[in-house]
Formats: C-alpha cells, sequence, structure tokens
C-alpha cells in the first residue's frame, strides 16, 4: 500500500510496571514530546518586526499567600474574579451541537468512572519549595523564533509556546508528578468503556473561552474532528494518534460529556486524548478566520493565561495575563508570562546569566555547565526520551542495500558521539525504547542485531563493515549528500556524524538547510542520501506510540515513507499491538517490533541525549520531566517567590529538585 497521508511529514509519558491499571480506569502517564518540530506552514506568517529591547527587570511578587480554595472539578460555582471584558473584535457566536453529533441524554446519567478530586493530584513541592505565592512575572528563555501559533496544523515548539499557557486539552498530565495517572482539565471526569473501545469525557460547566462566552461540547467535538480530517488544516499533529477514533461516533451527550468510540480495542485509550497537541479550539473562530486564525491569533482559548492585547505573532517577546476567569480556581499563580525567542545560544546565556530571564531549558551543555558553576542558579538534568539519528534514503542507490544500511550502523562510535557532542551526558541504549524503559531490550536481544550495541573494539568492527560495504560493490569515490537543519546545534552533531562516515569511507557534503524548509523537505522525502535528525519515542515511553511515531506508515515522521510502498510486516506488527491489553503481551510484541526494525537500519540513534533546566531562586514549583515538551510549557503551576531572590550556595548543585536524577 502507498502511503496517501503526506501533505507535510511529534509526546512522553513514563510508562512504569503499573501501566497495565490503564485498562481498568485511565492510562498510567504523562503526555508530552520532546521537543520535535514538524512542518512548517504553508501560510507565512506576517511579518513583524523583531524584538529587539533586552528583557525587562523581574516585576514583584505579592506578598505570600494560600492557595485560594480550589473548587471541585465540573463545579458550577462562579469565578472568584469578574470576567474581563471582551477583546475588541467581533465576538464568535456560541456553537451549537448538531442533531447528529448528539447522543441521548440518559447516557449522561451514570457519570464518570473516574473523577479524581483536585486535592487529591494537585500536590506542589512545598517540601522543596515552600508555600505557594502569588502575583510576579515568570520569564521563559526559549530557542527559537516564535514564528507561528498553528500547533494544530504545522505543530513547532514554538507554536505550542503560543497555545500552552492560553489553551486546554480534556485530560492532561500532572505537573508535579511525571508518570503519574492524567488528571482533569476541561472534563472533570472520564470513564473508559468495558470493552476498551470507547470513552466518555464529563465536562466542566465552568469554562468560559477568554471573550466570556462558554465553552460548549461541541467545540470539543469538533476540534477533533478537525484534528481527524485535517479539513482546513496543512497536516493535522495529532491524525496519527487518534486512527483508533471512529469519526462517526464521536457524539456530545447532553451537552455535558463527549463520547468517543474506537474502531478496536486500545490498550492505551488515554493518551492519545492528554497529549498536549490535543488542544480544543473555539469552532465559531475557526470557521471565521480559518487556518490563518491558528497561524496569527492567539486571543481566543480557555487556558490559565490570555494572550496580552496589541501584540503580533511573529515577534520574539510574548506576553501573557493570568486568565482571572480561569476553570481551576486559584490557579495560575503568576500575575504574567513573558515567553523570548532567542535563536543565538550565546544571547541566550548571556539574557539568563543577566537575569533577565528566570527559567531556560537547557540542551547546549557549555550553557549548563556556567549554570552549574553560578551561585544562585539551580540546575535539574536527567535522561530524556530523544536521541539524535542518522536517517538512511533507501530511495537512493546503494543505501536501498540493507547490507549497506547495516555496515554504516556498524561504523559508528556512539560514545565518542556522546563525548564529543554532549560533554559526555548522554547514553549509548540499547534499541529504539530509551535507556531505562520498561519496554527497552535487555542487552542480549540488542547486541543480537549487529551494529546496535557499543563494542569493545570500534576499529576492528569498523573494518568489518567496510569489508561488507566492498562486497556489497559500495561506490567509495562518490560523494553523497548529508541533509542538516542549519542550527547552530544540528550542525555540531551532525559534524559528528559526518566524521563517523568519513572513517568508513564515505565521502560527505552537508545540505544545510533553512529550518522551515529542512521541516518541509523531510517530511515531503526530498532529502539526501542521509540526514541528521531527532528520534527516540516523541516523549511517549510505549511501544505502539513511541516507536509508531517515527516508525508507522502513515505517520508525519516517518521520513522514509512519502513516495515509498509501506512496510507490511511492521504495520501488521503495530496494529495487532494496538489491540493488546496485557502489559507483557504488549512488552513482547514490543520487543519484536524493535528488532525488525532495528535490523532495517532505516534509522539508527546515535546516542540518547540527556537534557536540564536551570533557573533563579525565586522561581518555584518546577518539576522536572524526561521530555523537554513537559508541562513547563502552560506554567500555571509555576509561582514566583521574591523571598528567595537572593538565595544562594547553589554553585556546583546539580541533583534535588524535584524530578531531577
Amino acid at each position: 500500500m502507498m502511503s496517501n497521508y503526506r501533505k507535510w511529514k511529534h509526546w512522553r509519558l513514563l510508562v512504569t510496571s503499573g501501566l497495565v491499571c490503564l485498562a481498568a480506569m485511565v492510562a498510567c502517564g504523562t503526555a508530552a514530546e520532546t521537543d520535535l518540530q514538524p512542518a512548517a506552514e504553508p501560510i507565512a506568517p506576517q511579518a513583524a518586526s523583531q524584538q529587539a529591547a533586552a528583557p525587562s527587570a523581574p516585576s514583584a511578587a505579592a506578598q505570600p499567600a494560600a492557595p485560594a480554595a480550589q473548587q471541585q472539578a465540573g463545579s458550577s460555582a462562579a469565578p472568584s474574579e469578574p470576567a474581563a471584558e471582551p477583546a475588541k473584535q467581533v465576538a464568535p457566536t456560541p456553537t451549537t451541537v448538531a442533531q447528529a453529533a448528539l447522543a441521548p441524554a440518559s447516557e449522561s446519567l451514570a457519570g464518570p468512572r473516574e473523577a479524581p478530586s483536585f486535592a487529591s493530584y494537585w500536590k506542589p513541592p512545598t517540601d522543596f519549595y515552600g508555600d505557594p505565592v502569588y502575583g510576579g512575572t515568570l520569564r521563559i528563555n526559549y530557542e527559537d523564533p516564535l514564528e507561528h501559533a498553528n500547533a494544530w496544523g504545522a505543530r513547532t515548539g514554538a507554536a505550542m509556546r503560543y497555545r500552552g499557557p492560553t489553551h486546554d486539552t480534556l485530560i492532561q498530565d500532572n505537573p508535579y508528578n511525571p508518570g503519574s495517572p492524567f488528571i482533569p482539565n476541561l472534563a472533570h471526569g472520564w470513564t473508559v468503556d468495558d470493552d476498551l473501545k470507547g470513552a466518555t469525557f464529563f465536562l466542566k460547566d465552568n469554562v468560559l473561552w477568554h471573550n466570556g462566552e462558554p465553552m460548549t461540547c461541541e467545540d470539543a467535538r469538533y476540534s477533533y474532528e478537525i484534528m481527524i480530517t485535517e479539513e482546513g488544516i496543512t497536516g493535522s499533529y495529532m491524525k496519527n494518534r487518534l486512527t483508533h477514533v471512529d469519526l462517526n461516533q464521536i457524539q456530545c451527550i447532553d451537552n455535558s460529556a463527549l463520547k468517543f468510540r474506537f474502531t478496536a480495542p486500545n490498550a492505551v485509550p488515554m493518551l492519545s486524548f492528554g497529549k498536549a497537541e490535543s488542544m480544543i479550539f473555539n469552532k465559531a473562530w475557526f470557521l471565521a478566520g480559518g487556518e490563518n486564525a491558528m497561524f496569527q491569533d492567539v486571543s481566543l482559548g480557555t487556558g490559565p493565561f490570555k494572550w496580552a492585547p496589541g501584540q503580533q505573532v511573529g515577534v520574539d517577546e510574548q506576553s501573557f495575563e493570568r486568565n482571572p476567569n480561569y476553570h481551576v480556581d486559584g490557579l495560575p499563580y503568576v500575575d504574567e508570562l513573558v515567553i523570548f525567542g532567542i535563536l543565538d545560544e550565546s544571547a541566550q546565556q548571556a539574557a539568563m546569566l543577566a537575569h533577565q530571564t528566570d527559567w531556560h531549558w537547557v540542551r547546549n551543555f557549555g550553557q549548563y555547565d556556567q549554570y552549574v558553576k553560578h551561585d544562585q542558579i539551580q540546575t535539574v538534568i536527567r535522561a530524556t526520551r530523544s536521541s539524535e539519528n542518522l536517517w538512511i534514503n533507501t530511495r537512493n542507490a546503494p543505501l536501498d542495500n540493507v547490507r549497506i544500511r547495516q555496515a554504516i550502523a556498524m561504523g559508528f562510535d556512539k560514545e565518542t558521539g556522546i563525548k564529543v557532542t554532549l560533554s559526555g551526558y548522554g547514553s549509548v541504549g540499547l534499541g529504539l525504547m530509551p535507556p531505562g524503559s520498561v519496554w527497552a531490550l535487555s542487552e542480549e536481544q540488542a547486541c543480537s542485531i549487529p551494529g546496535w550495541c557499543q563494542p569493545d573494539d570500534i576499529e576492528a568492527q569498523r573494518a568489518e563493515a567496510v569489508q561488507i560495504m566492498n562486497e556489497e560493490g559500495f561506490d567509495f569515490d562518490k560523494t553523497y549528500v548529508l541533509t542538516v537543519e542549519s542550527d547552530a546545534q544540528r550542525v555540531a552533531r551532525a559534524t559528528y556524524m559526518q566524521e563517523q562516515l568519513r572513517l568508513l569511507g564515505i565521502k560527505t557534503e552537508f545540505d544545510t538547510v533553512e529550518t522551515v524548509a529542512y521541516r518541509k523537505s523531510r517530511q515531503a522525502g526530498d532529502w539526501g542520501d542521509f540526514m541528521a535528525s531527532t528520534g527516540g519515542v516523541a516523549g511517549v515511553d510505549d511501544p505502539f506510540l513511541g516507536l509508531g511515531h517515527y516508525h508507522r506508515c502513515e505517520s508525519l515522521y516517518n521520513f522514509q515513507t512519502p513516495g515509498t510502498d509501506c512496510d507490511p510486516a511492521s504495520e501488521a506488527m503495530f496494529k495487532e499491538l494496538s489491540q493488546l491489553t496485557e502489559f507483557e503481551d504488549r512488552r513482547k510484541l514490543g520487543h519484536e517490533i524493535q528488532l525488525y526494525l532495528m535490523a532495517q537500519y532505516w534509522n539508527f540513534p546515535s546516542f540518547w541525549e540527556q537534557e536540564a533546566v536551570s533557573f533563579w531562586p525565586e522561581v518555584r514549583g518546577y518539576v522536572h520531566f524526561p521530555s523537554p515538551s513537559g508541562s513547563h510549557r502552560r506554567h500555571e503551576h509555576m509561582w514566583i517567590d521574591p523571598a528567595h531572590y537572593n538565595d544562594t550556595g547553589f554553585s556546583g548543585q546539580t541533583s534535588g529538585v524535584p524530578g531531577g536524577e
């Protein structure tokens, strides 16, 4: 079968041994993803002058105060503060539900099986940070330009920085407890059907759009319809994660619950619904503005922060104000959130060291070392679910020869890659699942596939690889193309890969491509002979969703399949895996899938990353997640405590912060 889902070709879940609980109640784990960056929009954002001024000094926070009493999920209590005046725009007509999308009201009478109370899951790490404090400004140091805001049809990390604080999902991960079950968001409770072929989400009745209009069930139903069909948008990030949903059986029940049915039993039914990208948007807003509104307009969400008026998407300083009518009483803690998009790594570090920003997600270990040395900056690090992969283009001879691809993998010295590109902060790993994962292969299993374990004698193994290539008639006189994103970090990592290829006798030249064009190229399949790109499991430690992100035929991130046939063996195994519910059965088949994919050598990890976050001492409430795309993108759980502004004594500190190693 030829892949037909290719207009333009990114999760995170810490699955513990308790994964089996998802079949009974709710899937364990959290949803987020490495901050992978897919195809850019076909509609260029409106030009805007770039922010040149340095970040301003931090605002003072309010005096310490205990958090406001939290409303029960789904309560009809009035918001604690009066509604803000609607923005100066034509207010969308409240959405209504088509009769065909309504299920009988009697279906909602039983109520949800799972409806966690706020107090049961909202547990800030006060032992480490002290009690939450209200007020102040939190300034985020982010690594890319804030180009556009379309997280639905052209998802990028920058787009998620706009939408994460301003929009909501039905359920979400717990920002204080990586790996714990999902918690309520727009839904106060849920029921997973006994046959694992459906789920119903019971909606809160106090959710308001930022213009003061109530959110309706139809808004949520329609959002999922667009995510599945891609109607009116470029390329849906969520489409491949919702293939199990029966589009014709998404129904609103009595306007208070949203019911889904699946095409087959689903072993991890809640993972997709808790994915950060599954955000609900306003139906009338989208019908009026189309995908251009997704790119350019951040004014109408339901999230903890509102986009400050008078701004334009595309400027690399964006301000967000506390939503006084947020549906969770007492949140967020800070009054203002400011996000700076700073591409230059030296400028990122300079802004942080000058205390012009407060919080920085770190991937450059030169920065990391400077922050660790600093007496006031706290730093936390842990292994992530992201790897740096070499993709081999099977469309191009002789790389369509699996023995050639095997030889290339055998010639890579992964330990050198960790030393050279990550300053030693990384892991070789075993196979295609993250180091330490419950789904990871044993050493015996992984080493049964040549090239997947670091040998004691890399030179001897490299010589064996060259012999294989000679046997297969590899053309060593030809110069091959290595496609690289024009980002300093990506170029540095690709330079290591280029050197490893050179040691095999393979001559390459860089095709260095600007970020937007690079994303389009890799998803269209017209990249060179080799490509350096992010790999791993997109933050989702699950064999179906994690491995499927890069290896299922219809995925936006399987860079092999545009223009090529789907692989029937792997597709059949993924389909079977999606319907298994028992942990041991899933692990066994997950191992089989890994071993099969490893033997194809379509791509392989050069190394698995570690990533860090650094922040000044007045920043409180942060818990580190094993993914760069964790709950920190919403920031509702973090606060600023000015009483700690002058705290010192953190020089050399690399542990202690919740969530770290």
